[in-house]
């Protein structure tokens, strides 16, 4: 219904111009008034550094208690260098140790704990793009769940590119694998964090968006990174590494913000697709809306 009256609000303006004037125009219009208003680049920043400080000590916390394999894997495809040869020193811990085991375990709950920074930033952000509440205590799960499925994902990512060693359709399958495990994470975690708010077909926009940025990004960080790693790690040592990492997280956060601003801004449109992403219910509550001046009018004459 929120969307429904926005779109009604948007195609009552009266403006000339091809981007204030017709349909296509106004959508363009709301893509970049939307990148402006979340203030696109700080955004993304912060939630690149959330990633950092919060997702990624999940992920290593978790590959320690499970297999450190799967996420070592998906880092050394993605960046190309093996994270484990950084642990591989005469004062590494052995992590075989039961003392280490039960250490890890509360070390896990305090991390995910602390690390739901990652998942209010997110919130926020999308509480702001689509003006729903902020979530309360009561709800706090929710940050703990998005936490975790957002840090796991990159072992199911990492399970996913196993699929290239399938004969003919090996590469195809594994970025439909990736494409289908980031569609899943980027379609539950707005479901989350707006409290349920969105209409169904509107989460699924969003999923499928990220996703589709997500795949290609990745895809074409398997052929880049490697080669910027290489000399970052080169002429800074483990400091080039993490310069690198934060960059790369920089440029997923942008998908993820910019992605939710683009499906806003075409749930807003005025032709197929955004009554389509709105609605039978939001379109129906428009046109009678939009037909109430009409009744009104001949009722007075």
């Amino acid at each position: 219904m929120m969307l429904a009256r926005e779109a009604l609000a948007a195609r009552t303006e009266s403006a000339n111009g091809w981007m204030q004037g017709t349909p296509p125009g106004r959508t363009v219009r709301r893509v970049i008034d939307g990148l402006i208003e979340i203030e696109l680049v700080d955004r993304s920043m912060t939630l690149a550094a959330r990633i950092f400080t919060s997702v990624l000590p999940v992920m290593i916390a978790a590959s320690t208690l499970s297999s450190w394999h799967v996420t070592a894997r998906t880092i050394k495809t993605q960046f190309g260098f093996d994270p484990t040869e950084l642990s591989s020193t005469s004062g590494a811990v052995d992590t075989t140790d039961p003392s280490f085991a039960a250490f890890g375990v509360v070390g896990l709950l305090m991390i995910a704990i602390s690390g739901t920074s990652f998942a209010r930033a997110l919130a926020r952000i999308y509480g702001k793009i689509w003006n729903v509440p902020s979530i309360n205590l009561r709800d706090a799960w929710r940050w703990l769940v998005v936490l975790f499925v957002v840090a796991l994902s990159s072992t199911a990512i990492g399970l996913a590119s196993e699929l290239t060693s399938v004969r003919f359709i090996g590469p195809p399958l594994a970025v439909a694998g990736e494409f289908a495990v980031w569609m899943a994470v980027w379609t539950l975690s707005p479901y989350l964090l707006t409290m349920g708010t969105l209409e169904g077909r509107v989460l699924w926009a969003t999923g499928a968006l990220t996703a589709a940025a997500l795949t290609t990004l990745h895809v074409g960080g398997r052929i880049l990174l490697p080669r910027i790693t290489a000399s970052a790690q080169h002429q800074f040592g483990s400091l080039g590494l993490v310069f690198t990492a934060i960059s790369w997280l920089f440029v997923m956060s942008v998908v993820i913000v910019g992605a939710a601003v683009i499906t806003k801004a075409l749930a807003l449109d005025e032709a197929y697709i955004g009554r389509y992403l709105r609605g039978p219910d939001a379109v129906a509550s428009e046109r009678s809306a939009e037909s109430l001046p009409e009744n009104d009018g001949s009722h007075h004459q």
